[in-house]
Order: C-alpha cells, then sequence, then structure tokens
C-alpha cells in the first residue's frame, strides 16, 4: 500500500517541479522580451535625441545664412546707390538698408523658430519612449514578484504529500 503513496508523491513532485521549471523558463523568456523591448525604446529614444540636435543645427545654419543674405543684399543696394550718386550716409538709405537686414533677421528668426518646434517635437518623443520603457519596466517587475509569489506558494503542495503513507 506504500508504493502507491510513494507513486503519487513522486508524481505529484515532478509534476510541481517540471510546472516550476516551465514557469521559471518563460519567466526568462518574458525578461529577455522586455530588456528587448527596453533597449528598442532606449534606443529610438536616443534616434529621437539625435534628430532633434540635427534640426536644431540645421536651423542654425538656415538662420545664419539668411542673416549672410541679407547683409549681401543690403552691402549690394549700398554699393548701387553709391554707384548712381547718391548719400548712402543720409538717414533715408541708412533706413532702407537697415530695413533690409532688419527683414532677413527676421525671416532668419522664424526659420529658427519652426527647427527649433521640430526639435522640440523629436525631444518629446524621445520622453515619451522612456517614459514607455520605465512603464513597462514597472508592469514587468509587479508581474514578475507576484508570479514569483504565486509559484512559491504553489511549492506548500509538495511538502505535505512527502508525508502520506505513513
Amino acid at each position: 500500500m506504500c508504493i502507491p503513496a510513494v507513486l503519487n508523491t513522486a508524481f505529484s513532485a515532478s509534476e510541481t517541479i517540471f510546472g516550476l521549471t516551465s514557469n521559471a523558463l518563460n519567466l526568462n523568456n518574458s525578461a529577455k522580451n522586455q530588456e528587448y523591448q527596453t533597449q528598442v525604446a532606449i534606443a529610438n529614444a536616443k534616434n529621437s535625441i539625435n534628430e532633434a540636435k540635427y534640426q536644431r543645427q540645421q536651423g542654425i545654419e538656415e538662420s545664419r545664412k539668411q542673416k549672410l543674405e541679407g547683409k549681401r543684399q543690403a552691402s549690394e543696394q549700398m554699393a548701387q546707390a553709391s554707384a548712381m550718386g547718391f548719400d548712402v550716409n543720409s538717414d533715408t538709405s541708412l533706413f532702407n538698408f537697415q530695413d533690409t537686414i532688419d527683414y532677413a533677421n527676421s525671416e532668419a528668426n522664424e526659420t529658427q523658430n519652426k527647427y527649433d518646434l521640430i526639435s522640440k517635437q523629436y525631444l518629446d518623443k524621445a520622453n515619451s519612449y522612456i517614459e514607455n520603457a520605465n512603464v513597462d519596466i514597472d508592469n514587468y517587475n509587479s508581474n514578475l514578484y507576484s508570479k514569483a509569489i504565486n509559484y512559491l506558494g504553489s511549492t506548500k503542495r509538495v511538502a505535505p504529500s512527502w508525508y502520506i503513507g505513513d
């Protein structure tokens, strides 16, 4: 009569051990998947930050070009006015030249603002990736703790079965 109890105990123990092993493998696979997803989110965040920096630099360069073009145009206007015999030092002529420069500076500022907005959108996207990665990690950790507690709780079924048959 002891043999069926021993066999039942052995089968019960092996089921529990194999179940725990299977659950441990599932947890391991889940951990690897979560790590991969986190790495992807971090890589996406880095790419977004790099793109934000690039867009900002593009804005600076475009803005600089527009300002230089405005100064070049004002210089050409001064040269043409001087060649035609106008007094380029008079208030009216100076105001015209300054208006050309001011207009170019205004256009340059608008261009810079446009690129800054694009840059900010990329930074917001990077923050979103990082927040999502943090949420995923928190969810994974909470699931891991709850599963570990459940699995540890299920192991107590093995101990009483060792004593059956006495």
